[in-house]
Order: C-alpha cells, then sequence, then structure tokens
C-alpha cells in the first residue's frame, strides 16, 4: 500500500478538492487548492504550522481528489462536501444557543407563521432570535398587525365557519371560501416578509398606497388600520439606531478567535438601521482568517437572502470567485469589503465589539485559564496542563541596586501570596545573566528543601538566559524542570515586521516557536512575563528610593550619625523625613529651627534635581 508521500507525489497539479481519509475510510478534512499537489505536500511536509495538522496528517491513511476546470466549481464541491461527510478537521459553525426563527413556506396556500428551532427546506426563516420573549412577542405583534391564519393545516381543512380571530379582525379567514381572495392573502404574506427584512419604507409605501385605495372604495375602517399601522411602523422606524441611509443594506461580520475558537457576530443592517445580531460559536477553527472567513461564508449564506453587500475585517481566500458564488445564489451581485473608514468602519468595530464581548460573557474566567493551560501543555509536550508556572525576571538601572522577582500563577492565575523578590547579592555592575543564575540557585535550593518545585519555569528573556536557567538546574541535579524562555521581538521590530509576536525558547531546539498573538497559551505567558516584569521594577523602585533617600541624609550639612539617627528614630522611616516640613523636623531632639530649615530646603534641592 502506498504511502501518504507517494500518494501526493502522483496527484495532479490542477484545480479540485482533496479529502483525508483515516484508515477506516472515514473523511478527516476536506480543502480545496489550486494545485492539488502542491498544497497536499504542505500538510506532509510539515511547511503548513497550523496546530491541527500533525494531528491530522497522523490519522490519515488516504488521500482522495475530485478535479474541477476551475476555482468557482471547487469553492461549490468543497461546501457541498463538507455539508456531507462533516468531517472532525473541518472549523464548524454553530449558534451559541439553539435560537428560536420565524418561519414561513410561501410556498403553500395559506402560509402561516411558526416559531421553530430546526430549519426545514422550503422555508423562510427570519431570526435568530437571542430569546425566546423577543421571538414570540415578534409572532404576536405580526399576527395582530397581518391578519393571516395561525390555526395549524388539519384545522384549516376542517373548518366550515369562520372562528373568533376572523370576528376580531385578527384574521381573513382563508378557511372558508368566499371571505378572502389568493391575491389579497398574498399581499398579506409579502408585506409581512417587507418588514421582517427590514424592508421598512418599501412596506410603509405600500401600505399608505393600500390606504388610499381603501379610503377611495368608502372602506374606512380598513384605511384606519392601515394608517395606524403604518404609523406603528414609522416610530418603530425612528427609535431605531440609524447609522447612515447611505449605509443601505448589508452584513457587516466581527470575529473574535483567541487560539482555535471564538466567536462571530453577523449585524444586519437595513435601510441604514443596525438590526439584531446573529451570533456563532466556533472551536477548532484551524487556519489563517482569510481562509476561514472563505468557509464560513460559502456556509452561512446557503440561500438568495444575501445582501448586496458584506464587509469583512479582512478579505476571504479567493474573495473574487466567492463573491461570484454569492452572487449567483443571490441572483444579483454581491461585494466583499474590508472598510477602512467612516461609518462602514465604525459598524465594523461594533460587530467586532460584540464578537468579543459575547466570547468573553459566554466562556468563564476559569474555562478560559484551563483552555490556555492545556494548549500549553500540548504546546511544551507536558504530561498535564501547569499547575503551577513561575516565572524570573531581573530589574536595574546601570547595574545600581539589582533585584529580582519571582512571581507564581496557580492554575493560570497570580498567586501573589506566593510572589517573592530578591536583592542580589553576589553581583557587581549589569550582569542579567549572573543576576538570574544567583536567584535561580536561591530559589531551587530552596524548593529541594521544601519540596515545592514549579510544573513550569518561564525566564524573561532568550537563549542566554534559558542557557543559564539550564546550567543552574544542571548543577542542582535538577535535569527534569520544566523550563523555557520567553523573548520579545526586538530584533525583528528592527528590521521591520512590526507585526511580530513574543517567542517562545524552547530547550534543545534552535527554532523559537511563534505563535499567533492572539494564542491562549502565549497570552498565558505573557500575562505572567508581564507580571513578574511589574513586581520587579516595583521592588526596584522601592529600593532604590530608600538608598536614594539614605544618601540623602548622608550629605546633609553640619547633619553627623547621631542627627541622623535622632531624625530616624523621630519620624521612623526616610520617607517620612523626606515628606516632614522645617516645623515637624525643629521638633527633632538636638534640632534647633535654624537647622530645621537649613534640613528641609536641603532635602528639597536635592531631590528637586534628582527628579
Amino acid at each position: 500500500m502506498a504511502t501518504l508521500e507517494e500518494s501526493a507525489a502522483r496527484l495532479p497539479t490542477g484545480p479540485g478538492v482533496y479529502l483525508f481519509r483515516d484508515r477506516a475510510g472515514d473523511v478527516l478534512y476536506v480543502g480545496k487548492a489550486k494545485n492539488l499537489r502542491a498544497r497536499v505536500k504542505q500538510y506532509l511536509s510539515g511547511h503548513d504550522e497550523r496546530m491541527m495538522v500533525p494531528h491530522m496528517v497522523a490519522s490519515a491513511g488516504a488521500i482522495d481528489v475530485v478535479l474541477v476546470d476551475t476555482e468557482k466549481e471547487a469553492l461549490i464541491l468543497e461546501n457541498s462536501l463538507i455539508k456531507q461527510h462533516n468531517p472532525p478537521y473541518n472549523v464548524k459553525l454553530r449558534d451559541d444557543k439553539n435560537f428560536l426563527h420565524l418561519a414561513i413556506n410561501p410556498k403553500h396556500r395559506w402560509p402561516r407563521y411558526r416559531l421553530v428551532r430546526q430549519i426545514r427546506p422550503g422555508s423562510v426563516t427570519f431570526g435568530p432570535y437571542s430569546s425566546a420573549s423577543k421571538a414570540r412577542k415578534t409572532l404576536a405583534w405580526l399576527q395582530r398587525s397581518f391578519p393571516l391564519r395561525t390555526c395549524s393545516d388539519q384545522v384549516l381543512k376542517s373548518r366550515k365557519t369562520p372562528c373568533l380571530l376572523y370576528q376580531m379582525g385578527r384574521c381573513v379567514g382563508p378557511c372558508v371560501d368566499g371571505l378572502t381572495t389568493k391575491s389579497e392573502y398574498d399581499e398579506l404574506v409579502s408585506e409581512s416578509m417587507l418588514l421582517l427584512k427590514g424592508k421598512r419604507g418599501d412596506l410603509i409605501k405600500r401600505l399608505e398606497t393600500r390606504m388610499v385605495s381603501a379610503a377611495e372604495e368608502e372602506n374606512f375602517e380598513e384605511a384606519a388600520r392601515l394608517r395606524d399601522l403604518a404609523q406603528e411602523i414609522r416610530q418603530t422606524l425612528e427609535k431605531q439606531t440609524v447609522v447612515d441611509r447611505r449605509l443601505g443594506d448589508r452584513d457587516v461580520w466581527g470575529v473574535f478567535m483567541e487560539g482555535d475558537r471564538g466567536s462571530l457576530c453577523v449585524l444586519p443592517v437595513r435601510e441604514g438601521s443596525v438590526k439584531e445580531p446573529s451570533h456563532l460559536r466556533f472551536d477548532g477553527a484551524r487556519g489563517s482568517l482569510p481562509e476561514l472567513l472563505s468557509a464560513w461564508l460559502n456556509t452561512y449564506y446557503q440561500d438568495d437572502d444575501i445582501p448586496p453587500e458584506i464587509l469583512l475585517p479582512e478579505l476571504p481566500e479567493a474573495s473574487e470567485v466567492l463573491a461570484e458564488v454569492l452572487g449567483e445564489r443571490r441572483r444579483g451581485k454581491v461585494v466583499l469589503k474590508v472598510p477602512q473608514r467612516g461609518d462602514k468602519a465604525r459598524v465594523m468595530e461594533l460587530a467586532l465589539h460584540n464578537a468579543r464581548d459575547r466570547f468573553r460573557r459566554q466562556v468563564s474566567d476559569e474555562d478560559r485559564r484551563s483552555y490556555a493551560l492545556n494548549a500549553l501543555a500540548e504546546l511544551l509536550g507536558l504530561e498535564e496542563p501547569p499547575h503551577r508556572i513561575e516565572c524570573v525576571d531581573n530589574s536595574n538601572i546601570q547595574g545600581e541596586n539589582p533585584v529580582a522577582s519571582c512571581v507564581v500563577f496557580i492554575d493560570g492565575a497570580p498567586a501573589k501570596k506566593h510572589y517573592r523578590h530578591y536583592r542580589i547579592k553576589t553581583v557587581v555592575g549589569s550582569d542579567d545573566y549572573a543576576s538570574m543564575a544567583e536567584v535561580l540557585t536561591r530559589r531551587f535550593t530552596r524548593a529541594a528543601e521544601d519540596g515545592v518545585f514549579p510544573d513550569l519555569l518561564v525566564v524573561d528573556g532568550g537563549r542566554g538566559q534559558l542557557n543559564v536557567a539550564l546550567g543552574v538546574l544542571g548543577e542542582l541535579g535538577m535535569e527534569g524542570q520544566p523550563v523555557i524562555g520567553l523573548a520579545k521581538p526586538k530584533t525583528e521590530k528592527r528590521r521591520g515586521e512590526f507585526d511580530a509576536v513574543d517567542k517562545i525558547i524552547l530547550p534543545d531546539i534552535k527554532e523559537a516557536v511563534r505563535l499567533p498573538d492572539n494564542h491562549p497559551a502565549l497570552n498565558v505567558l505573557r500575562h505572567i512575563r508581564n507580571e513578574s516584569h511589574r513586581f520587579a521594577i516595583a521592588f526596584h523602585r522601592r529600593t532604590r528610593n530608600k538608598s536614594t533617600l539614605a544618601s540623602a541624609l548622608e550629605q546633609l550639612p553640619g547633619v553627623g550619625p547621631k542627627r541622623r539617627k535622632a531624625l530616624l528614630t523621630h519620624f521612623g522611616s526616610l520617607k517620612r523625613v523626606k515628606d516632614a516640613n522645617a516645623a515637624e523636623i525643629a521638633q527633632v531632639n538636638g534640632i534647633g529651627a535654624g537647622m530645621a530649615e537649613q534640613i528641609f530646603q536641603s532635602l528639597q534641592a536635592q531631590f528637586k534635581q534628582s527628579s
């Protein structure tokens, strides 16, 4: 049986769709490519850096391809095969809860609205509604405003006389011949659908035209009903958030990703007004955002209810082909665009904010930390997610007052009672490597005594700092201690790579690990590194201030050791001496008013100069 590499070498170089299958023949992943052979080889050679690829390739037993003539055909076939096979490694969109929709089947002789959770073929649906109460209120308002039937098909067939709803004017009575016509009923259906589609301006014009006709026919009761309905819709329209009438009809997509999961917010704008958004959750989103957007858009827009313009944070892969496919489904042109400025960019920010907010509210901090630690364990090859993580950082200014910090995170959250700071004792001047060696020696010598070891040690710095840590651990006989370095991308920034993110330095691996900026494992490492840096700087500032105060006292004219001791005894600390005024200093034994004024002025001058 041929290996995957041998199979890939024999693949054609034209466009098409490829399917990775497991050893049982089940489809693991479906993708499209301009060049099938080159794309599949990327998976097998390790050039595709997505985290899911090694796992998928390890599970694969065969590769199938389907040749097509164009990228467009590949896009359509990819969508069809994903729906058919539901592969585990293709990203899946889902409602973040089982939302209610309003559904109507316009092909029925006498259509009616129903609330549904499962969308059936042939139905036109509106929503989703984020709460059941909103959905039911909308349905009740529709039934009051557009007197369509509410009874089931069975009741409709069995009735011989109209029900009470007809007597109340809440139904036009399609159950009894002669009470309404098919064209009149279809007009009500059409108007109600205009309302739900957000085309309220068009609906108001139609209602006003019908109102005039009813008045001319002296059907004043119907004319009054239509007038009141138009007025109610107009008032609702005025209350809604209006972005800009020129915005017209479009959907705005906001995407928030944390690792391979996140949230989508699809924000509809109809006639310039922002409507209730749809929120969708996703997990296992492996790939670049343009690649994911291509698959999501192709999956999301299945029928002809597609706006003429879709605003996106980035252009999807094969955007021109995708726009053509969506245009054919819509039966009109569809434009995919990334807004750069103005109201469209502002609405895009609104959609992005909604996506981020929905994800953060629905995924607890504990769940996010657990997810991040599991991702970190997988990345570093740890047997378990790290329960206790420690990070060490040095701080000094030109070698003066060198100090260090060690902060501790328990289960991904700061454990401040375990934080420790160190005064560097054996190093003279600015020597980060020697300072790091001293601190780690002291920390792990203590660990050997009390048995408290970190599950992961993080050192702030690159390969040099990591090698120092490995050397100390080796000398102490603790080679099995997991340790990594976290380095800022200073070199990359100098080269002009302004989007470069922090690098993870691993022992015995030459190349640094570079994760996406939003990766949860990178986020937890940056959090602990930044906290360690903050804690070290705060301790260094306190140490430096005390040193500066002591030096200032020693330089006071006419103040010897005896008076310095008297000042410190009276005020209790160097800081209080600095903050005291001349009258307060004069109360110290052995210091008169003249000496107190001289001390006060000297201290103020020194600290003003140093600041």
